[in-house]
């Protein structure tokens, strides 16, 4: 099934400006329009633009200053005036060891593309954000995406959030990709 991103709004969030701009030009060449990309060069310029821009998606790097894609991921997931601490975060970044990969999954962010990144692959992570919306927790440790992607026999039994609430959460999202 081929998505329309037409109308779906983008954070992009990365210091380098020739990623930035190649990944401005990857998710045009998938159908978003410019007037629906907004980028910054960092985690404290993603927080001040997230006031006014309403973000569906946001991707972002891991490392920048002063605030790193991490540390963005963590304060969108647990500030209390997150504007949207359930947007789905995709995590661009040439660090794939699996204790970064944890790491990453640990502070909240919902997929990681590993760079050097292409189209499809781009398309292939914002393609299962919208198919399979992964439902939310909250526990002291972790706020952000359930962390398990395995279905088992009573998975469902063993998940501790309102998928009610869960659902409706992830709608902004699908819709704008309708």
């Amino acid at each position: 099934m081929a998505y329309d991103f037409s109308k779906l709004n983008v954070l992009l969030v990365e210091d380098n400006q020739y990623m930035r701009g190649l990944l401005r030009e990857l998710l045009r060449g998938l159908g978003m329009r410019a007037d629906c990309l907004h980028d910054v060069s960092n985690g404290v310029a993603a927080l001040e633009a997230m006031k006014e821009f309403p973000a569906d998606l946001i991707i972002t790097d891991w490392k920048m200053a002063p605030m790193d894609g991490l540390t963005l991921t963590r304060k969108i997931r647990t500030d209390e005036d997150s504007p949207n601490p359930f947007v789905p975060i995709i995590l661009c970044t040439g660090y794939t060891e699996l204790e970064r990969v944890e790491q990453a999954r640990d502070s909240g962010v919902t997929e990681i593309l590993a760079k050097p990144i292409d189209a499809k692959t781009l398309y292939e992570r914002i393609r299962s954000i919208i198919e399979n919306p992964r439902p939310f927790t909250k526990s002291d440790e972790y706020v952000g995406p359930d962390r398990r992607r395995r279905t088992e026999p009573d998975f469902e039994a063993k998940r501790s959030v309102d998928h009610e609430v869960a659902a409706e959460d992830a709608e902004p999202a699908q819709e704008a990709a309708g």
